[in-house]
Protein backbone atom coordinates (compact mmCIF):
# COMPACT_ATOMS: atom_id res chain seq x y z
CA UNK A 1 0.00 0.00 0.00
CA UNK A 2 1.50 3.77 -0.89
CA UNK A 3 1.24 6.61 0.88
CA UNK A 4 1.88 10.11 -0.29
CA UNK A 5 4.08 12.08 2.81
CA UNK A 6 2.48 15.50 3.40
CA UNK A 7 4.40 17.98 5.98
CA UNK A 8 2.19 20.63 7.90
CA UNK A 9 3.29 23.63 9.17
CA UNK A 10 0.85 26.06 11.44
CA UNK A 11 1.80 29.97 11.02
CA UNK A 12 -0.18 32.91 12.35
CA UNK A 13 -1.94 34.64 9.44
CA UNK A 14 -0.80 38.04 11.17
CA UNK A 15 2.10 37.52 13.27
CA UNK A 16 2.02 40.91 15.51
CA UNK A 17 -1.81 39.93 16.77
CA UNK A 18 -1.24 36.84 17.25
CA UNK A 19 1.71 38.29 19.54
CA UNK A 20 -0.41 40.77 21.36
CA UNK A 21 -3.06 38.42 22.17
CA UNK A 22 -1.13 35.66 23.28
CA UNK A 23 -2.32 32.86 21.05
CA UNK A 24 -0.59 29.77 21.10
CA UNK A 25 0.66 27.96 18.00
CA UNK A 26 -0.34 24.58 19.06
CA UNK A 27 -0.80 21.37 16.40
CA UNK A 28 -3.55 20.81 17.74
CA UNK A 29 -5.55 23.54 16.55
CA UNK A 30 -4.65 21.76 13.02
CA UNK A 31 -6.38 18.59 14.17
CA UNK A 32 -9.40 20.18 15.48
CA UNK A 33 -9.91 22.13 12.25
CA UNK A 34 -9.78 18.63 10.85
CA UNK A 35 -12.36 17.21 13.21
CA UNK A 36 -14.57 20.36 12.93
CA UNK A 37 -14.46 20.30 8.88
CA UNK A 38 -18.24 20.18 8.76
CA UNK A 39 -18.19 22.94 5.75
CA UNK A 40 -19.88 21.79 2.65
CA UNK A 41 -17.25 22.08 -0.27
CA UNK A 42 -17.73 21.91 -3.37
CA UNK A 43 -14.51 20.03 -5.06
CA UNK A 44 -13.66 18.12 -1.72
CA UNK A 45 -15.14 15.67 1.15
CA UNK A 46 -13.12 14.61 4.51
CA UNK A 47 -14.54 12.10 7.18
CA UNK A 48 -12.68 11.70 10.40
CA UNK A 49 -13.23 7.89 11.50
CA UNK A 50 -10.59 7.72 14.54
CA UNK A 51 -9.33 10.44 16.93
CA UNK A 52 -7.80 10.48 19.84
CA UNK A 53 -6.87 13.98 21.20
CA UNK A 54 -4.32 12.65 24.16
CA UNK A 55 -1.93 11.13 21.43
CA UNK A 56 -3.09 13.06 18.52
CA UNK A 57 -3.85 9.96 16.35
CA UNK A 58 -6.21 10.23 13.64
CA UNK A 59 -7.39 8.79 10.40
CA UNK A 60 -10.18 8.73 8.21
CA UNK A 61 -11.41 9.03 4.50
CA UNK A 62 -11.01 11.87 1.90
CA UNK A 63 -11.92 12.33 -1.45
CA UNK A 64 -11.70 14.42 -4.69
CA UNK A 65 -15.31 15.55 -6.67
CA UNK A 66 -15.54 13.32 -10.04
CA UNK A 67 -17.99 12.98 -12.62
CA UNK A 68 -19.58 9.57 -13.29
CA UNK A 69 -21.93 8.94 -16.61
CA UNK A 70 -24.67 6.49 -15.80
CA UNK A 71 -27.60 4.96 -18.15
CA UNK A 72 -31.30 4.65 -16.58
CA UNK A 73 -33.59 1.81 -17.30
CA UNK A 74 -34.84 3.80 -20.62
CA UNK A 75 -30.48 4.14 -21.08
CA UNK A 76 -30.34 7.63 -20.75
CA UNK A 77 -27.53 9.19 -19.99
CA UNK A 78 -26.83 11.14 -16.98
CA UNK A 79 -23.86 12.18 -14.60
CA UNK A 80 -23.52 11.94 -10.98
CA UNK A 81 -21.07 13.20 -8.68
CA UNK A 82 -18.52 10.29 -7.21
CA UNK A 83 -16.60 10.82 -4.53
CA UNK A 84 -13.97 7.46 -4.07
CA UNK A 85 -12.95 6.88 -0.77
CA UNK A 86 -8.96 7.69 -0.08
CA UNK A 87 -7.43 6.55 3.06
CA UNK A 88 -5.60 8.98 5.34
CA UNK A 89 -3.48 9.22 8.38
CA UNK A 90 -2.34 12.08 11.01
CA UNK A 91 1.12 11.56 12.85
CA UNK A 92 1.04 14.25 15.08
CA UNK A 93 4.60 13.69 16.66
CA UNK A 94 6.52 14.19 12.62
CA UNK A 95 3.65 16.62 11.67
CA UNK A 96 2.41 14.39 8.49
CA UNK A 97 -0.59 13.21 7.06
CA UNK A 98 0.04 10.08 4.72
CA UNK A 99 -2.86 9.63 2.44
CA UNK A 100 -3.44 6.91 0.40
CA UNK A 101 -1.99 7.16 -2.95
CA UNK A 102 -5.00 6.43 -5.84
CA UNK A 103 -4.27 8.54 -8.71
CA UNK A 104 -7.69 8.32 -10.12
CA UNK A 105 -8.65 10.75 -7.05
CA UNK A 106 -5.52 12.77 -5.97
CA UNK A 107 -2.98 12.74 -9.34
CA UNK A 108 -0.26 13.91 -7.65
CA UNK A 109 1.18 14.50 -4.02
CA UNK A 110 0.56 18.14 -4.94
CA UNK A 111 -3.00 17.11 -5.66
CA UNK A 112 -3.90 15.68 -2.21
CA UNK A 113 -1.78 18.68 -0.31
CA UNK A 114 -3.93 21.04 -1.73
CA UNK A 115 -7.56 19.11 -1.08
CA UNK A 116 -5.69 19.14 2.75
CA UNK A 117 -5.02 22.73 2.37
CA UNK A 118 -8.32 23.66 2.18
CA UNK A 119 -10.33 21.64 3.42
CA UNK A 120 -7.62 22.13 6.55
CA UNK A 121 -7.83 25.87 6.66
CA UNK A 122 -11.59 26.42 7.39
CA UNK A 123 -13.11 28.32 9.85
CA UNK A 124 -11.98 27.30 13.26
CA UNK A 125 -8.28 27.74 12.20
CA UNK A 126 -9.12 31.28 10.66
CA UNK A 127 -10.76 32.02 14.67
CA UNK A 128 -7.39 30.61 15.64
CA UNK A 129 -5.22 33.39 13.19
CA UNK A 130 -3.42 30.17 11.85
CA UNK A 131 -2.74 28.86 8.57
CA UNK A 132 -1.73 24.93 7.64
CA UNK A 133 0.88 25.43 4.95
CA UNK A 134 1.26 22.04 3.99
CA UNK A 135 4.10 20.60 1.35
CA UNK A 136 4.30 17.22 -0.13
CA UNK A 137 8.04 15.35 1.28
CA UNK A 138 10.53 14.76 -1.77
CA UNK A 139 12.87 11.95 -2.57
CA UNK A 140 16.47 11.79 -1.60
CA UNK A 141 18.71 13.44 -4.20
CA UNK A 142 15.73 14.93 -6.84
CA UNK A 143 16.70 18.05 -6.91
CA UNK A 144 20.36 17.16 -7.77
CA UNK A 145 19.19 14.50 -10.24
CA UNK A 146 16.63 17.30 -11.98
CA UNK A 147 19.73 19.87 -11.97
CA UNK A 148 22.39 17.52 -13.60
CA UNK A 149 19.91 16.23 -16.54
CA UNK A 150 20.32 20.16 -17.64
CA UNK A 151 23.81 21.27 -19.07
CA UNK A 152 22.42 25.31 -18.99
CA UNK A 153 20.55 26.65 -16.11
CA UNK A 154 19.02 29.66 -15.86
CA UNK A 155 16.53 30.11 -12.90
CA UNK A 156 16.01 27.74 -9.65
CA UNK A 157 13.06 29.20 -7.28
CA UNK A 158 12.36 27.74 -4.19
CA UNK A 159 9.15 27.85 -2.27
CA UNK A 160 9.43 27.69 1.23
CA UNK A 161 7.08 28.19 4.36
CA UNK A 162 8.68 29.84 7.13
CA UNK A 163 9.76 26.94 9.91
CA UNK A 164 7.95 25.66 12.88
CA UNK A 165 8.87 22.28 13.96
CA UNK A 166 12.24 21.44 12.14
CA UNK A 167 15.21 20.06 13.72
CA UNK A 168 18.62 21.21 14.69
CA UNK A 169 19.97 19.74 11.62
CA UNK A 170 18.27 22.82 9.79
CA UNK A 171 18.61 25.12 12.89
CA UNK A 172 20.60 27.73 10.58
CA UNK A 173 17.75 28.13 8.19
CA UNK A 174 15.32 28.24 10.88
CA UNK A 175 16.81 30.83 12.65
CA UNK A 176 17.55 32.82 9.20
CA UNK A 177 13.91 31.96 8.19
CA UNK A 178 12.00 33.06 11.69
CA UNK A 179 14.38 36.07 11.06
CA UNK A 180 12.82 37.23 8.31
CA UNK A 181 9.40 35.95 9.37
CA UNK A 182 9.57 38.41 12.34
CA UNK A 183 10.63 41.35 10.60
CA UNK A 184 8.48 41.31 7.45
CA UNK A 185 5.20 39.15 9.05
CA UNK A 186 6.12 36.70 5.61
CA UNK A 187 5.06 33.50 6.00
CA UNK A 188 6.42 32.24 2.43
CA UNK A 189 9.78 32.63 1.06
CA UNK A 190 10.67 32.38 -2.11
CA UNK A 191 13.88 32.81 -3.15
CA UNK A 192 15.35 32.61 -6.90
CA UNK A 193 18.65 31.86 -8.35
CA UNK A 194 19.10 33.39 -12.03
CA UNK A 195 22.04 33.42 -15.20
CA UNK A 196 20.13 34.49 -18.05
CA UNK A 197 23.28 33.00 -19.95
CA UNK A 198 21.97 29.49 -18.51
CA UNK A 199 25.86 29.23 -16.20
CA UNK A 200 24.14 28.81 -12.80
CA UNK A 201 26.65 26.92 -10.31
CA UNK A 202 25.20 25.73 -7.37
CA UNK A 203 26.65 22.93 -6.31
CA UNK A 204 28.86 24.35 -4.37
CA UNK A 205 26.55 26.61 -2.51
CA UNK A 206 26.03 25.96 1.42
CA UNK A 207 22.84 27.76 1.39
CA UNK A 208 21.37 26.05 -1.31
CA UNK A 209 21.90 22.63 -0.12
CA UNK A 210 19.93 23.64 2.96
CA UNK A 211 17.52 24.80 0.89
CA UNK A 212 16.97 21.70 -0.79
CA UNK A 213 17.43 19.83 2.31
CA UNK A 214 14.90 22.01 3.92
CA UNK A 215 12.25 21.51 0.84
CA UNK A 216 12.80 17.87 0.70
CA UNK A 217 11.54 17.17 4.55
CA UNK A 218 8.45 19.09 3.21
CA UNK A 219 9.02 22.42 4.03
CA UNK A 220 8.37 23.95 0.71
CA UNK A 221 8.92 23.38 -3.07
CA UNK A 222 11.41 24.17 -5.82
CA UNK A 223 11.43 24.64 -9.61
CA UNK A 224 14.82 24.42 -12.63
CA UNK A 225 14.39 26.02 -16.01
CA UNK A 226 17.53 25.14 -18.48
CA UNK A 227 18.04 23.06 -20.85
CA UNK A 228 19.92 20.32 -21.90
CA UNK A 229 22.02 21.44 -24.76
CA UNK A 230 22.31 24.45 -27.32
CA UNK A 231 19.62 22.87 -29.43
CA UNK A 232 17.09 22.45 -27.08
CA UNK A 233 14.27 24.93 -25.87
CA UNK A 234 14.28 25.70 -21.78
CA UNK A 235 12.52 23.50 -20.23
CA UNK A 236 10.76 23.77 -16.51
CA UNK A 237 11.76 20.67 -13.92
CA UNK A 238 9.20 20.70 -10.91
CA UNK A 239 9.59 19.37 -7.54
CA UNK A 240 5.82 18.18 -7.53
CA UNK A 241 7.09 15.27 -10.19
CA UNK A 242 9.64 13.77 -7.25
CA UNK A 243 7.50 13.59 -4.23
CA UNK A 244 8.63 10.84 -1.37
CA UNK A 245 5.91 7.48 -2.04
CA UNK A 246 6.02 5.45 1.47
CA UNK A 247 4.86 1.62 0.41
CA UNK A 248 3.87 -0.16 3.78
CA UNK A 249 3.14 -3.77 3.61
CA UNK A 250 -0.65 -5.10 4.13
CA UNK A 251 -3.44 -3.03 3.09
CA UNK A 252 -6.41 -1.30 4.83
CA UNK A 253 -10.00 -0.25 3.13
CA UNK A 254 -12.16 2.44 4.08
CA UNK A 255 -14.01 -0.84 5.73
CA UNK A 256 -11.59 -1.84 7.19
CA UNK A 257 -10.92 1.16 9.01
CA UNK A 258 -13.54 1.05 11.31
CA UNK A 259 -12.58 -1.53 12.71
CA UNK A 260 -8.93 -0.07 14.10
CA UNK A 261 -8.60 1.65 17.47
CA UNK A 262 -6.61 4.72 17.79
CA UNK A 263 -3.85 2.10 19.38
CA UNK A 264 -3.90 0.55 16.73
CA UNK A 265 -3.00 3.37 14.24
CA UNK A 266 -0.65 4.48 16.42
CA UNK A 267 1.14 0.43 16.35
CA UNK A 268 1.26 1.24 12.56
CA UNK A 269 3.06 4.49 12.98
CA UNK A 270 5.93 3.80 15.21
CA UNK A 271 6.61 0.91 12.78
CA UNK A 272 6.82 2.97 9.41
CA UNK A 273 8.13 6.58 10.71
CA UNK A 274 11.66 5.86 10.57
CA UNK A 275 10.92 6.16 6.95
CA UNK A 276 9.90 9.68 6.48
CA UNK A 277 11.28 11.11 10.04
CA UNK A 278 12.34 14.36 9.80
CA UNK A 279 14.39 14.15 12.99
CA UNK A 280 18.11 12.92 12.01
Amino acid sequence: MDFYLLQVSLLPRNDEIFKEEELKRDIRHFEKALDSSSELFESYSLKVRIYDSDSGVMAGVVSKKSEVHLHDREFKSHQEDNFPPVLWIWDRYEQVILVERKTNVFSSAKSAAKAFDQIGNNIYLAEQKLRAHIFPKLTDNSFWDSYDLLQYITTVEFDLATPNLFGSTKEELGGFLKDISNETNASEFKPVFKNKDGFLNLRNSKWVNILVDWAKDGGGSWSIWGKRNDNEKTKKLESRKTAKILTVDGNISEVELDGYSADDVKDILEVIREQYTFRR
